[in-house]
């Protein structure tokens, strides 16, 4: 059973009175327990839901005893409407004396009295000790006692009542909100001085006003039926009658003779959750529940939608969102890697983020140049305002333009009749991101080239300017240098996106995160075989993440516990001794033949059970009249070993060949 505990400072009427008029409203289900301060020791623990205080400084001394504080409720308390036109009937401007059981209180209800609309009085707080010989009238909510003898005429209003507000707060916490109770506090409001009358006028409104229900439900573009136990229907809205063609009134009608046998599952179901049914000629789909009071059936509640009308929310939706702009929803923290290079193109997307110059991002097709641009905007100071997203290499060149740009109406045959907000225009004051740019037509880049300068558009067949303050952010996957020398981009705009360049690495040159990335999208850690694991590091990934996120989700379909090279992509198989990113590496960072020399030369020896440092390998190469320094010995050795051909120990163990350095010599 659900509890209140009340706590006063000691035993007196009051709880009684409490009791009773909680009991008035929230009916005898409530079990109430009284609690007195002054017999409260160290160590007890009240466990009530509620806990009831009548002034705030209570409500602070208390919190030692109460087990979860937000249980704690400071009554609201007024007085009934009966009693209150006694004060209203003392001449204005008397001076009256208030007075209650403390000091605390007797300002409290001085407060009170204001706040309920007695302001034609001179209300004076009673303090101990002072004399008020010259007042003739008191007011006093319950404590005549405390009122001195030489005041010739009392008033006493009796104790005050809970206030309909407090009742509200109990009734949310205990969660109880039941139609009796409901009724109950219609009729207790009707007795008291509300000191918020609007919340007793809204709880009128919910049970007098039931003719409302029906202009409500009748909006509605859904079908709308409550039936009693017995499937007797008992509220329908026209939408229903209309979506299932059916005539007349049919309050009253059993909902089994209308729906027959198209529909008979629904009637046999307690739960129907949107299931699609044929009925006569058209597609609808269905809700249906089961409606409880007090643990008893009272009834069910169906809801019934066109298909086709859902058709035509998803479409408006769409056009909604399109107008509206994208949003950026990814994060620097998203981006998960330990690769030293990314960390650093992570660090100075940081930095960039919180300017606001153009920014040009390069990187190969599927690195993540969206995701690294949206996740620039979300640091901005721009985050809370649109990031609009443009694939310059998915429209044609006079669509694009339109798009950018926006257009006056009857710009063009087919345009739409109010004309339409570029995308420029629609993410004013945040963030565009114009991906390939590389693909952007030389008529469009002349323009672009005006906005980056002026930020100022014109839209198609407008003579008009519109000012713009925008961030742009553009990616490209091409040598803009190699296209700016063939004359299929132009220079200028190379240098006005150019302004903060990010590069953003492949991922082969992200080896470390290659594993972390493919457990990552599969979704768990899963158990890869060495050689799966070495297919996956060699291979050299042409398409980057998005080629990785398409073997994540091969693998999570064809593997369960282990990959083995077996279960891995055709593409990823034909490629297992493919070495050309390490050959990339040997040769842009040092001599590839020398460097397949020394793996030969830690081979043969490995061979004969001998390992050998760097002093016995420079001099090898010195006897075969072959020249290498000590500088360039050690270099090569470090990227041996970075590229795992090598393993090497620092003292006299010295370097030993790996399977994969094996397997590189002999595909050489």
């Amino acid at each position: 059973m659900k509890s209140i505990g009340i706590i006063t400072d000691r035993v007196g009427y009051l709880t009684k009175f409490l009791e009773c008029n909680i009991k008035e409203v929230l009916g005898d289900d409530i079990e109430i327990n009284s609690y007195f301060l002054d017999h409260l020791n160290e160590g007890d623990l009240i466990e009530d839901k509620v806990v009831l205080v009548m002034i705030r400084e209570r409500a602070y001394e208390i919190k030692k005893y109460v087990s979860v504080k937000s249980k704690i409720i400071v009554v609201n308390r007024t007085f009934q409407e009966k009693d209150i036109y006694k004060v209203f009937s003392i001449p204005e401007g008397t001076d009256v004396l208030v007075v209650n059981d403390n000091e605390q209180t007797t300002y409290e209800t001085v407060s009170l009295f204001y706040e309920i609309g007695v302001n034609h009085l001179n209300l004076i707080a009673y303090i101990d000790g002072e004399d008020y010989s010259n007042i003739n009238i008191a007011l006093t909510p319950g404590v005549s006692e405390r009122i001195p003898r030489y005041i010739r005429e009392t008033i006493d209003l009796g104790n005050r009542y809970i206030d309909i507000s407090t009742f509200i707060q109990i009734i949310s916490v205990l969660d109880i909100d039941t139609i009796d109770i409901g009724k109950r506090l219609i009729k207790y409001s009707e007795k008291i001085i509300s000191l918020d009358g609007g919340i007793r006028d809204k709880y009128k409104e919910l049970f007098l006003k039931i003719e409302e229900l029906d202009a409500i439900l009748n909006i509605s573009r859904d079908g709308i039926v409550f039936t009693n136990e017995k499937g007797i229907i008992k509220v329908f809205n026209e939408s229903f009658k209309n979506i299932l063609d059916l005539k007349g009134d049919l309050q009253e009608f059993s909902v089994e003779d209308i729906f027959k046998e198209d529909l008979e599952k629904i009637i046999k179901e307690e739960e129907v959750l949107d299931e699609v049914f044929q009925f006569k000629d058209k597609y609808i789909n269905v809700k249906k529940t089961s409606i409880y009071n007090l643990g008893i059936k009272k009834g069910s509640y169906y809801n019934i939608q066109e298909i086709t009308y859902i058709k035509q929310l998803e479409q408006n939706l769409t056009r909604q969102i399109k107008a509206k702009g994208q949003i950026a929803r990814y994060y620097f923290h998203h981006i998960k890697t330990s690769c030293p290079s990314m960390i650093q193109c992570i660090n100075l997307s940081k930095k960039i983020s919180k300017s606001d110059l153009t920014v040009l991002i390069i990187g190969e097709s599927g690195t993540g140049k969206e995701l690294l641009a949206q996740s620039m905007h979300n640091e901005s100071e721009r985050s809370k305002q649109p990031f609009v997203a443009v694939n310059c290499a998915a429209m044609p060149e006079n669509l694009l333009e339109s798009e950018l740009f926006g257009y006056e109406k009857g710009a063009f045959t087919g345009a739409l009749k109010d004309g339409k907000k570029g995308l420029f225009e629609v993410a004013n004051n945040g963030t565009i991101f114009l991906d390939e740019i590389g693909d952007m037509p030389l008529l469009l880049q002349t323009k672009l080239l005006r906005v980056l300068q002026e930020r100022q558009i014109m839209p198609v067949g407008s003579e008009k300017i519109i000012n713009i303050n925008v961030r742009v952010i553009a990616a490209t996957n091409k040598n803009i240098l190699k296209m700016i020398k063939e004359g299929k981009f132009r220079e200028d705009l190379y240098y006005r996106l150019n302004v903060l360049p990010v590069s953003v690495p492949p991922l082969r040159e992200r080896r470390e995160d290659i594993i972390t990335l493919l457990n990552h999208f599969i979704g768990r850690d899963i158990e890869i075989e060495e050689k799966a694991k070495q297919s996956l590091l060699s291979h050299r990934w042409p398409g980057n993440i998005r080629e990785l996120q398409n073997v994540a989700s091969y693998i999570s379909l064809m593997c369960e516990e282990k990959v083995r090279a077996s279960d891995l992509p055709l593409t990823i198989e034909k490629e297992e001794r493919n070495y050309n990113y390490e050959e990339d590496i040997l040769r842009n960072k040092c001599d590839f033949y020398k460097s397949l020399d020394i793996l030969k030369v830690i081979n043969n020896f490995n061979d004969r059970n001998e390992t050998l440092g760097r002093e016995r390998i420079i001099s090898i190469f010195n006897q075969r009249n072959m020249k290498l320094s000590e500088g360039e010995a050690k270099k090569i050795l470090v990227i041996l070993k970075e590229l795992e051909l090598i393993t090497s120990s620092v003292g006299r163990k010295g370097s030993e060949i790996t399977d994969k350095g094996k397997e590189f010599i002999a595909f050489y």
